[in-house]
């Protein structure tokens, strides 16, 4: 699979940033030239190219605060929403530079620094798309991937203490790039903040306590908040939104004096990893993996490691479990959760689709797949092909009844 997002002046054409991922080559200064030539082209004609098709991958244009188009480019199979990747990028380049900068930025060699810090952010956006990247922490564009753990309850009583000790309001604990606690506060950020506050702390290379401006997108996205992330173990990270105040020296202080106490419930959250879910939770020998979202938080877990035993499934590798589960949410099993698709206020058209639909089912020579909703919860499994589809209804509803009962899970 490959992508690549390429930025332009909406006016003059010129390149702003391309970014990239897998195997593919460079895109040339006159291809990029024909390809916004495409767009003007339509955009005079009063036509706009919803879905454009070449051999093996698609196109698609979108502009942007009426100074920027940006182009995607996925080949190679990838089950990609391009609309939703481009939004995310733009929401990206908001939370980097600020939308009033975006919609009057007059020099073009100006904008282009400016949008140099947004490139580690859209590299690990771009690079998590792969499902042979590890972690996999940004497989579903709209939804924030997480561990479901037990001590996720305690840490939030941390975060809340930390929060209110460097004076912010929001504030969350990544391990591998999952969303494992938040603070109480932290759910009045819309999904995608909270998405691209996640995939900053997940790129800042290991640096030990880092702060960065941040604008967000829809809460504020012309003043600028002040993100701080600390890494408190390998892998983990806790992120904090707040004012200028205190001093970054300070914070460090106060890092240690709320977190020293707690770092035996961090250790043990980060055992759960890569299973996602409590070892309370047991899963049947024959599901092969799994991906359990829940609608209203817009929060998703992936697994492929259910079993204890670490028995290998011939013929198909963990990646490739994953690619299926993520390919059968994005194309079949997302018609169960009408709630995500809502766009531009067709939220009664939407809603009007396919009423009641609270399961759907792909079956193949090699695999099957089974996904069932209920209530806000929804579960997408890949069973061995040999398994009844009587069967998959079964044990599909079972784990989400489990799941939905546990007292180890809280999201």
């Amino acid at each position: 699979m490959s992508v690549i997002v390429i930025a332009v002046g909406s006016e003059s054409g010129v390149p702003i940033f391309s970014r990239k991922r897998g195997n593919i080559d460079n895109v040339q200064f006159s291809t990029i030239a024909s390809l916004h030539g495409i767009n003007m082209f339509s955009k005079c004609h009063n036509l706009s190219m919803i879905n454009t098709h070449v051999d093996n991958g698609s196109i698609l244009w979108k502009e942007y605060c009426k100074s920027i188009t940006l182009i995607a480019i996925s080949t190679g199979g990838l089950e990609c929403d391009l609309e939703l990747l481009l939004s995310l990028v733009h929401d990206v380049m908001i939370f980097c530079v600020g939308k009033k900068e975006l919609e009057n930025f007059k020099n073009i060699d100006q904008i282009k620094r400016e949008l140099r810090q947004c490139y580690p952010i859209l590299d690990y956006l771009l690079e998590s798309l792969d499902p042979n990247c590890v972690p996999q922490t940004s497989m579903l564009l709209d939804l924030i991937q997480s561990i479901l753990c037990p001590q996720a309850q305690h840490l939030q009583q941390v975060l809340d203490n930390y929060a209110e000790r460097v004076t912010g309001r929001w504030a969350c604990l990544s391990i591998h790039g999952h969303l494992v606690a938040t603070s109480s506060d932290f759910h009045e950020l819309d999904s995608r903040e909270a998405k691209i506050l996640l995939l900053l702390a997940a790129s800042q290379d290991g640096a030990p306590l880092r702060e960065t401006p941040v604008y967000l997108p829809n809460m504020s996205p012309n003043v600028a908040f002040r993100a701080v992330t600390c890494k408190l173990l390998a892998d983990v990270y806790v992120l904090v939104i707040c004012g200028a105040t205190p001093a970054l020296s300070q914070i460090d202080e106060i890092v240690l004096q709320c977190w020293e106490s707690s770092t035996h419930l961090i250790k043990e959250a980060k055992l759960i990893y890569p299973r996602n879910f409590p070892l309370s939770i047991t899963f049947e020998p024959c599901i092969l993996g799994c991906l359990v979202i829940n609608v209203s938080k817009k929060r998703c877990v992936f697994s492929r490691h259910l079993h204890n035993n670490n028995q290998k499934i011939r013929s198909m590798s963990g990646v490739h479990r994953m690619d299926i589960l993520r390919t059968f949410f994005i194309t079949t099993a997302r018609d169960l959760a009408p709630e995500l698709k809502v766009k531009d206020g067709d939220e009664k058209d939407i809603m009007s689709t396919l009423p009641g639909m609270c399961e759907t089912f792909w079956c193949s020579e090699y695999h099957k797949c089974h996904a069932h909703r209920s209530g806000n919860l929804i579960g997408c499994v890949l069973y061995a092909p040999t398994i009844p589809t009587h069967t998959m209804r079964l044990l599909t509803s079972q784990m989400l009844q489990e799941i939905g009962n546990c007292k180890d899970v809280y999201w």
